[in-house]
């Protein structure tokens, strides 16, 4: 089977594009739904498509859903034709609270669109490139910020593992559930890298 683990495949990404608009870009989200057998990717500033995503678990795992939700209100908003920084922070409201209705049980989800909202209402008096080009450096921001957490996981986790050991993991904790290197998994694909062997019970 396909190694997804350590940026091989992100789960959700920024992705730049090339024509001359503002902050040009979409949101690539990596459709779970189609693993093992294929890896196909999603790759949209539609809100109506990025809620659709989250909503038929084509992207899984709580930090991936906050991190698709915040890369989505970004991406949702450049189309938006705004004279003002209030005009930008109204449709991420409308955007966020929309997304919101995607996942209600999803913890990570809505603790990521209200950190893009507060960074929309702080920055309201910004002309409105400056304020897009914020939104989009806080839901890359929010991804990186999710990847360095786990990855310390991983490290300090390390210290408890053996060579030979087992691991019994429960729920979806590797890395397509998070920015890249996965939750309670990040100490085995760290022990990985470092030479120890790891033996993985699944039980879901």
């Amino acid at each position: 089977m396909k190694s997804y683990h350590s940026g091989k495949v992100l789960s959700v990404t920024w992705v730049p594009k090339n024509p001359p608009r503002l902050i040009p870009g979409v949101v690539r989200i990596l459709d779970q739904t189609r693993l093992p057998h294929k890896v196909a990717f999603i790759e949209t500033c539609d809100p109506h498509r990025i809620w659709k995503a989250i909503r038929s678990l084509q992207v899984r795992g709580a930090p991936a859903i906050g991190i698709a939700a915040a890369m989505g209100t970004a991406a949702a908003v450049q189309h938006v034709r705004a004279s003002s920084g209030a005009a930008v922070v109204k449709a991420v409201n409308r955007v966020a609270s929309y997304l919101a209705t995607s996942r209600p049980t999803a913890v990570n989800l809505f603790w990521a669109l209200e950190r893009m909202r507060r960074v929309a209402s702080e920055n309201a008096a910004l002309p409105p490139p400056e304020l897009l080009r914020r939104l989009v450096q806080e839901a890359i921001a929010i991804r990186n910020g999710d990847a360095a957490m786990c990855k310390a996981i991983g490290e300090h986790g390390l210290t408890l593992l053996k060579n030979g050991c087992s691991v019994l993991t429960h729920c979806n904790a590797g890395t397509l559930a998070t920015a890249e290197f996965g939750t309670a998994l990040a100490p085995v694909y760290v022990a990985h890298e470092s030479g120890l062997r790891v033996h993985v019970y699944v039980d879901e």
